[in-house]
């Protein structure tokens, strides 16, 4: 976006009553007009200014803390691998775990002078699913309070097949409900992207994510809006089987790029009696 553009639906955004502003990518510390968006934001009211990051320009001095006083008051950091080589293979650049670990300690020396809460982003793929608890059990120690966890996805990933990096739900369910109880071990809270119900045990569907619960609009370049659960990442699609399911109405399905790579076997209809005492509603990230 242009600097223009910017400053357009920031005003837009607050015109309609948003309160809370979410700024992703791409990286958006990248931009030279980082803290000039982020003092914008703040000028207009926004209430709650969260930065979705890679955390490495975090780790050169005076960056976390000229950002924290231009307005942003929440930083998601996006967490790959506790192995520095998965780490990086994953981010597809060098030293960047070595960075993050060092953007996170100017973090959380800036959250001991003022109020700034500290997310982490974990992308699940078949390579680091199995460390997931560690990786929270890790986490919830650096002062990370809540975490979410994305199932890789193959939209937009162009011509490359990466198909052997889209893990198995049920393989990975186990390290999910792992990390969930870590982190409430911790005080911290956990949600769950592209999960469908089937695949979560009942007494755990307080970790779904409710997209539409968010009343977020998304804004891309070139001024197209769409709200969140009209993403292609967030919906999901239904088989034959999914019309006898009990929690549908609150199902958002599976990605369709996932049951072209693993099938839809693992998607089996919610009984009543399996959904009798437990609540499908989800829940709604904190921004």
């Amino acid at each position: 976006m242009t600097w223009l553009e910017v400053q357009h639906w920031l005003r837009f955004g607050r015109k309609r009553g948003a309160q809370h502003l979410w700024l992703s990518g791409g990286e958006p510390t990248l931009r030279r007009d980082f803290r000039k968006t982020l003092k914008f934001a703040k000028q207009l009211g926004y209430q709650r200014i969260k930065v979705q990051s890679n955390g490495m320009l975090f780790a050169y001095e005076g960056f976390a803390e000229r950002a924290a006083a231009a307005g942003m008051n929440e930083v998601n950091l996006l967490l790959k691998s506790l192995d520095p080589k998965v780490h990086d293979a994953l981010n597809r650049t060098p030293n960047s775990h070595r960075l993050l670990t060092a953007g996170l300690e100017r973090l959380q020396a800036v959250a001991a002078e003022t109020p700034l809460r500290l997310e982490g982003d974990f992308l699940l793929t078949t390579r680091n699913w199995s460390e997931l608890p560690a990786l929270v059990e890790h986490y919830c120690k650096e002062g990370l309070v809540h975490f979410n966890i994305w199932l890789f996805s193959l939209v937009d990933q162009g011509s490359r097949d990466l198909r052997r990096l889209v893990p198995k739900m049920s393989d990975a369910m186990p390290a999910i409900i792992d990390a969930v109880e870590i982190a409430r071990s911790h005080g911290a809270t956990l949600c769950s992207l592209n999960t469908p119900h089937c695949m979560v045990p009942p007494e755990h569907w307080s970790i779904q994510f409710d997209a539409a619960g968010m009343d977020l609009a998304v804004v891309n370049p070139g001024g197209h809006v769409f709200m969140l659960e009209e993403s292609s990442i967030e919906q999901g699609v239904y088989i034959e089987r999914c019309q006898g399911c009990t929690v549908r109405q609150w199902c958002h399905g599976m990605r369709s790029d996932y049951l072209q790579v693993h099938g839809d076997e693992e998607l089996i209809p919610v009984t009543a009696e399996v959904a009798a005492n437990a609540d499908p509603r989800g829940s709604v990230l904190a921004l």
